[in-house]
């Protein structure tokens, strides 16, 4: 798998490397435009680095292409694009009527909701409970995810709710504690991407036989920050 996903990015690199030359803008210009340094633009050029999968279609924008010209399409059935339809993450005040979800704090792959101990329900608006009664409360640990959601808040997952491209998922790598991250399946690859101001995270892409080891728990819908956060 390793081969395939060297071959992909390859790919970027040459592609990217024409549509800045065709452009007429300058390195500076082009990171100016899409908020990275200029040695950004240098490296991915060069192929030394490949930019994060969200970025792909801030950079095909730019461009005015289709973010399929950066891919091979006999290895990548579908580009690293977040989909169009964004769900809204932002935090929602519990007013009016109120529903008890059950806060699990933390959950790991192969383990029944049934079996798992609740360590508290807390109360999430009664529309969000309605429109998604199978859904559970995970306690966020880590700044992985923080451009999104903070460190400590609690987010709203639902096994039953369809995951596209770019969706925020709980995802539980070998077994363990489930991970929240943008997911993106790809023909022969999942890649789960971080969102966070620490540039220490960084994409993780797990082969066909890697994948195998991934279990795709639910999307998350909404986050809370809990009654007694301290900021």
């Amino acid at each position: 798998m390793k081969e395939e996903t060297e071959m992909t990015f390859e790919t970027f690199k040459v592609v990217f490397a024409k549509l800045v030359d065709q452009s007429g803008y300058s390195d500076a210009e082009v990171a100016r435009r899409l908020d990275v340094n200029r040695s950004t633009i240098g490296r991915w050029k060069s192929g030394e680095q490949s930019p994060a999968l969200s970025k792909i279609k801030e950079i095909a924008a730019l461009f005015n292409v289709n973010p399929m010209v950066f891919v091979d399409e006999g290895q990548v059935k579908s580009p690293f694009v977040v989909n169009e339809t964004k769900a809204s993450y932002d935090v929602v005040p519990v007013k009016g009527k109120s529903h008890k979800a059950p806060l699990y704090g933390s959950i790991a792959a192969g383990q029944p909701l049934e079996m798992i101990t609740v360590e508290d329900y807390i109360e999430i608006p009664e529309s969000l409970a309605e429109k998604h009664p199978n859904a559970f409360l995970l306690r966020v640990n880590g700044d992985s995810m923080n451009k999104i959601i903070p460190n400590g808040a609690y987010a709203l997952i639902d096994p039953k709710e369809e995951i596209n491209n770019g969706d925020i998922a709980a995802v539980s790598v070998d077994g363990f504690d489930a991970t929240l991250k943008r997911f993106f399946r790809l023909q022969n690859t999942v890649a789960l991407e971080p969102d966070s101001f620490n540039p220490d995270h960084i994409a993780k892409l797990y082969g066909s036989e890697e994948a195998s080891t991934l279990k795709v728990i639910g999307k998350m819908i909404w986050y809370m920050s809990p009654y007694n956060v301290k900021y």
